[in-house]
C-alpha cells in the first residue's frame, strides 16, 4: 500500500534527494519514512507537511484533499499575488 508520503511524491515528481537536503534529513530516512519502516514523530510531521503544502491531517490519511481546500488555497494564493502586484504598481508609480 502507497502511503501518502509516497503518493505525493510521485504524483508531483519530486526528487527525494532534494527533500531530503531541503529538509535536513538523511536520504535513508526519508526512504523509511515513505515506506513506513520508521515512524515520523510530529516535528517532522509538521516539516513535512509544510514543505509539500498539504495539512498535517492529509499526510497522516486522516484527511483528503478536496475541491474546497484546494480552491480555498488557490483563493489564498490569487489575494496574495493581487496584493504583490497592487503594490508592485503603487511603488512605481512615486
Amino acid at each position: 500500500m502507497k502511503t501518502r508520503l509516497s503518493e505525493i511524491i510521485t504524483k508531483r515528481g519530486l526528487d527525494k534527494k532534494q527533500i531530503s537536503e531541503d529538509l535536513q534529513i538523511e536520504r535513508r530516512t526519508l526512504d523509511n519514512y515513505i515506506n513506513e519502516n520508521t515512524s515520523m514523530n510530529s516535528d517532522i510531521i509538521k516539516k513535512m507537511a509544510a514543505y509539500l503544502n498539504v495539512s498535517t491531517d492529509y499526510l497522516l490519511g486522516i484527511d483528503e484533499l478536496t475541491d474546497e481546500f484546494l480552491n480555498e488555497k488557490i483563493e489564498n494564493i490569487c489575494n496574495e499575488l493581487k496584493e504583490i502586484v497592487y503594490h508592485l504598481n503603487h511603488k512605481s508609480q512615486d
